[in-house]
């Protein structure tokens, strides 16, 4: 497969890249390290986002790239009598993305799932762009299911997931691409220093995902004399809706090794300092999980589309690289159980470790990128022409 760096069609000029790929982390993270891939082979990028606060957050920590705001949109039932301002939001958001797609010249549209992506490549489809979507969960989602009728290519971050789709519609398995940050060289000493952390204690990393989880916060956040008992020093990622009470109750125990964050923008620190992770099951998050071959404890959310998350989990469970425990069932003396069973049998934990990391797609974000390009090409090719559309 050829990467962002190694191919670019139509010589030297840029092409023109649209992705949708706002709503959630698990959605906009994978796009933000896409268009770095694309940018760093000279092309341009616009990521779509939606106007929730922790897009704003993201795109903010990557002045580097393009982003644009559409309006979001919640698909209400369908005899609702939200669904006619619903449809009416659908065709303002499919005449601006129209607009941009032609007022940027885009040749290629990718949609990384949740609704936001849906105008997008049903416009890009009307445009003439070569269409493609990434899925990065076991299964696939319900707007990527109506996106799959306007893509070119389908796009899986696990195997589950096109297994699931044999003999619906052929579809790659390419991972879940990582941001760069992922890939830069870290250590332990680093990271400790980094949380004013110590290097030599067992750390549990605690990260609800983009947007923190409450449940998981408050259980772990009422019982740490438990993890101080067993030696356990903890990296809280809590998200901004809890920080407030969950750093009070961290306050209580200033002799635990603790470090205690609303969101954290070096999370590959984060995963170098950590020995387990407690965390939800979104799709990035176990990918990342996957790359820094972390063991962890799995509490998928409860109330994920289609109980996504759970099969998620499964994957990584099935593997050995993971403990999956409900919410309803998950506790704090359930975990600390864990702890010191990992305490006295840590070959348990490399096990773990190995299944984790053998479980790790590598060079996702390149690999999509020379996906991308290759569609252009092949467009650019079938037109008889040496240039992308995104060179007229």
């Amino acid at each position: 497969m050829s990467s962002a760096s190694d191919s670019q069609p139509g010589g030297d000029c840029p092409l023109s890249v649209l992705i949708a790929c706002g709503g959630t982390g698990g959605h906009l993270y994978p796009g933000i390290a896409v268009a770095q891939e694309l940018l760093r082979a000279g092309h341009r990028c616009t990521l779509l986002i939606s106007e929730k606060k922790i897009d704003a957050l993201a795109a903010s920590a990557h002045p580097e790239l393009r982003f644009e705001v559409l309006p979001a949109l919640r698909m209400p039932r369908v005899w609702s009598w939200r669904m006619l301002p619903f449809l009416r939001s659908l065709w303002r958001q499919y005449r601006l993305c129209l607009e941009m797609i032609r007022r940027d010249k885009v040749s290629v549209v990718l949609g990384m799932g949740g609704f936001t992506s849906l105008m997008p490549l049903r416009a890009g489809r009307r445009a003439g762009c070569r269409t493609l979507i990434h899925e990065s969960n076991a299964i696939m989602g319900k707007a990527n299911r109506l996106n799959a009728r306007y893509a070119d290519e389908v796009l899986c971050g696990m195997q589950a997931c096109v297994s699931r789709l044999a003999g619906k519609r052929s579809a790659r398995l390419v991972g879940t691409p990582l941001r760069r940050s992922m890939h830069e060289p870290v250590n332990r000493a680093q990271a400790a220093e980094f949380f004013h952390l110590d290097a030599n204690k067992k750390t549990l990393l605690v990260v609800g995902g983009s947007q923190g989880a409450q449940a998981i916060n408050l259980m772990i956040a009422r019982a740490l004399p438990l993890f101080e008992a067993l030696g356990w020093q903890l990296l809280h990622v809590c998200g901004p809706a809890d920080y407030a009470e969950v750093r009070k109750l961290y306050a209580a125990h200033p002799a635990l090794p603790q470090h205690v964050c609303a969101f954290c923008h070096r999370m590959e620190l984060a995963y170098a300092m950590a020995d387990v992770a407690l965390a939800r099951s979104g799709a990035s998050t176990l990918a990342e999980l996957a790359h820094f071959s972390l063991p962890s404890v799995l509490v998928p959310y409860p109330h994920a589309a289609e109980d996504h998350q759970t099969r998620n989990a499964e994957v990584f469970a099935d593997a050995g690289a993971a403990v999956l425990l409900p919410q309803e069932q998950i506790n704090a003396e359930l975990l600390g159980e864990y702890l010191s069973k990992w305490n006295a049998q840590p070959q348990e934990l490399q096990r773990m470790r190995q299944a984790a990391g053998s479980l790790a797609q590598r060079d996702c974000a390149a690999v999509v990128a020379g996906i991308i390009l290759e569609l252009a090409a092949g467009a650019s090719q079938s037109r008889g022409s040496s240039q992308t559309p995104a060179c007229r």
